[in-house]
């Protein structure tokens, strides 16, 4: 069952793939190395602040949705959480406008951020819609919505770059364009629902008690990944930034659609199980959620660290050196991060002790900033990610304790086990490939990707790692009847 709901998110994931890479490969030869250096500082600013600001309402639309369902209350619910929206987008886009007019900001990056920050002050309303949708199992409008919008977007910002004289601020300004062209079609679908709601001010008290701890915590989580650029741009200056974020992008985002795609299948179905069947059923939904991750992520990591080499001509030879001395240890990182963010942190979600996910990460990011300070000037780009994967470990293992407290996140040693020896099994087959006499490229990258992929997928079923079995038993239904499915056969 589980397979089938991520298959079901399948378009969403290779939209998300789709404009990863081609942000990663395109950007980086359409713009300079400072100017996507200038581009990379605007990226995480504008994270900062659609964290800061908008994150709980989000998060509100996500956890409450069930239980308005439950309640028959559905309409408030909506009317309540767009009007707060919407207030906070207006106010806060104002604000932060009086706040960048008063620092000495040069003109270059003052234009990107005006933009950056105008599309996550217009995003907010259209994530409401797509948590909603998500939240009511509505994944087939879902999943239309949010690929168009995404691709329309990401195809937009790189006609804007390529003729127009935007250049880094081209890819916010397609942000921009593509939510008020898909975004107003769901508007209106959403102002449907809102039909008979009232706006609710106990309901706003009742979503910012569980939503704003959130907030603060994804703020130190992006920081505990994040903030290295701030102080990479400060230390080693802009196209150092540049090299470093394409690296961490081609490998982190890689693992981050992964681990998205997974989430947004399970999720919805694990709290609307705590809010109907209690936290017997919720449990049984994340141990084989917990163990699908692993099965997906762990192999994927380890192909990252394989291949970075060859995976060098994706990105622009302005970047090229620098990212692919990073991408093995930033997959490391990614992988410990996407753990801790998509599957210890659920548990706090769950739980509702979402204070306790914020003190989870004050250690972590005060260690982060000070080895990245002491590291980096000694080290440079290296110094920056051993200070991740240090924090990132020191995190995880305080984020488990004290998830599990409150809530009995499962565990799944045996599938983490089983999926390592599969994972080396795979390393060890592409590493005896004779490919030393070969210049890496896009022909070493597909010949290693298609014989780990083999090794490893024939090693899962061989021991049946994380039920596999049943994850290739629903991809088999959903398209078995294909004709390519019927070749293959």
């Amino acid at each position: 069952m589980m397979g089938k709901s991520i298959l079901a998110y399948l378009p969403v994931n290779l939209a998300n793939m789709l404009t990863a890479f081609g942000t990663i490969a395109i950007l980086t030869r359409l713009l300079e190395p400072a100017e996507f250096g200038l581009y990379a500082v605007a990226v995480i600013t504008m994270q900062f602040v659609h964290m800061g600001l908008f994150t709980w309402v989000e998060a509100a639309m996500a956890r409450f949705q069930a239980r308005a369902e439950r309640e028959g209350d559905v309409a408030s619910h909506l009317k309540t959480l767009y009007r707060v929206g919407l207030l906070i987008g207006i106010i806060g886009f104002s604000i932060l406008m009086a706040i960048l007019s008063a620092f000495p900001i040069g003109p270059g990056l003052l234009l990107v951020l005006t933009f950056a920050l105008a599309s996550t002050s217009m995003q907010i309303i259209f994530n409401l819609g797509m948590e909603a949708h998500r939240a009511a199992h509505r994944i087939k409008r879902y999943s239309i919505t949010y690929s168009t919008q995404t691709l329309v977007s990401f195809t937009l910002g790189v006609l804007f770059i390529m003729f127009t004289p935007l250049r880094a601020s081209a890819p916010f300004v397609g942000i921009i364009c593509g939510l008020i062209i898909v975004g107003s079609v769901d508007v209106l679908f959403m102002w449907r629902q809102m039909r008979g709601g009232e706006f609710q001010t106990e309901k706003v008290k009742t979503y910012f008690a569980y939503g704003a701890p959130l907030c603060i915590g994804l703020l130190l989580s992006y920081a505990l990944n994040s903030a290295d650029i701030y102080l990479i741009t400060g230390i080693m200056g802009a196209a150092s930034a540049g090299e470093y974020n394409a690296g961490y992008n081609l490998a982190n985002r890689s693992l981050e659609v992964l681990f998205v795609w997974v989430a947004m299948a399970v999720t919805p179905a694990a709290i609307t199980a705590m809010e109907d069947d209690g936290t017997e059923k919720s449990i049984e939904i994340m141990k084989g959620y917990g163990a699908t991750l692993l099965w997906i992520a762990v192999p994927a990591a380890m192909g990252i660290a394989l291949v970075s080499k060859d995976a060098g001509f994706i990105l622009g030879e302005g970047v090229r050196s620098g990212a692919v001395t990073v991408m093995p240890w930033i997959a490391l990182a990614g992988l410990i991060n996407g753990l801790m963010t998509y599957y210890v942190h659920r548990a706090f979600m769950l739980s509702g002790q979402t204070k306790k996910y914020v003190w989870a990460l004050v250690l972590p990011v005060i260690l982060n900033i000070g080895l990245n300070l002491i590291l980096i000037p000694k080290y440079e780009l290296m110094g920056a990610v051993w200070a991740t994967i240090v924090s990132y470990a020191l995190a995880i293992t305080i984020a488990t304790i004290l998830a599990r407290r409150d809530y009995p996140l499962p565990l799944p040693y045996r599938a983490a086990f089983e999926i390592a020896g599969c994972s080396a099994l795979m390393a060890i087959a592409v590493l005896l490939l004779p490919l030393n006499n070969m210049t890496p490229g896009f022909f070493t990258l597909v010949l290693k990707a298609t014989v780990g992929i083999l090794v490893y997928i024939l090693a899962c079923l061989a021991v049946n790692a994380a039920n596999c079995r049943v994850f290739i038993r629903d991809l088999r239904e959903r398209f078995g009847k294909s004709p390519l499915a019927e070749a293959a056969e």
